[in-house]
């Protein structure tokens, strides 16, 4: 009975992740491929989150999205985050400083996870939205928490990168350009993503450490590139200064 119930909570995770991945909505049928489980087990997983308010149903096209109850356990979760509550005045600061849309960032799977933003009123800003995914290899903050992984992790990540898609004409999906990125990234102690994960957009990511020299998070900034190559360096001392804040407060002695 046990195992039962636990291979229950399993699939419905599994259903609950599948809105991770970049998809608002799914039907029935694309859960049921998607996820490779019976379609009576998927339709009794989904009516169960449904009637919880995990998940709700559109009424005419019957594809199921995030319910009013997940975005409520998740706006908790991500307002008791200490990491987000330490980094928030930081982040308020260099958005001040320079202008600019400011994103903090951690590592999730093979992607980077929005932990955390600080919105510009200049006109033309940076898409990213709290709570959403984007793939590590195609952003400065995903090449910065990367750059602190180990040889295995980094040969298993390059690995996968081969059967990955290009974002835009800049995207870097060569495992070996990557592991140079890397390498410089170790190096100089920042990342750039120039236009990689979106045509005309400049990022410049630093990495936050904890106690235990850990790179945990990235703190980036991301603007048109007409405006980031004009103060670039500026920005490069900003988001270092401020990232070295952060882990600092968070009790990182480098």
């Amino acid at each position: 009975m046990a195992k039962e119930q636990v291979s229950s909570i399993l699939r419905a995770l599994q259903i609950l992740e599948c809105f991770m991945d970049g998809e608002t909505e799914w039907t029935l049928k694309a859960l049921v491929d998607h996820l490779g489980i019976p379609t009576t087990t998927v339709f009794r997983q989904v009516s169960t989150l449904v009637e919880r308010q995990y998940l709700e149903q559109d009424p005419v096209r019957k594809s199921y999205r995030v319910g009013p109850r997940l975005i409520l356990l998740s706006s908790v979760i991500l307002g008791q985050s200490d990491l987000r509550r330490v980094a928030r005045p930081e982040l308020e600061q260099l958005s001040n400083a320079v202008k600019e849309t400011i994103n903090l960032s951690v590592l999730l799977d093979r992607d980077i996870f929005y932990l955390d933003k600080v919105e510009t009123h200049r006109s033309i800003v940076c898409n990213t939205k709290i709570g959403s995914r984007v793939p590590a290899y195609a952003t400065s903050a995903g090449k910065i928490i990367l750059a602190d992984q180990s040889e295995a992790y980094i040969d298993d990540y390059c690995e996968w990168l081969k059967q990955c898609a290009p974002l835009t004409e800049r995207t870097i999906i060569d495992p070996d350009r990557l592991r140079e990125e890397l390498a410089r990234v170790r190096i100089e102690g920042y990342a750039m993503d120039n236009g990689e994960i979106e045509s005309g957009l400049i990022c410049i990511g630093a990495p936050i450490y904890d106690l235990s020299r850990r790179v945990i998070a990235s703190v980036s900034v991301s603007g048109p590139d007409y405006r980031m190559s004009a103060d670039q360096e500026e920005m490069i001392k900003e988001v270092k200064r401020t990232a070295a804040n952060i882990s600092r407060v968070l009790g990182y002695r480098g």
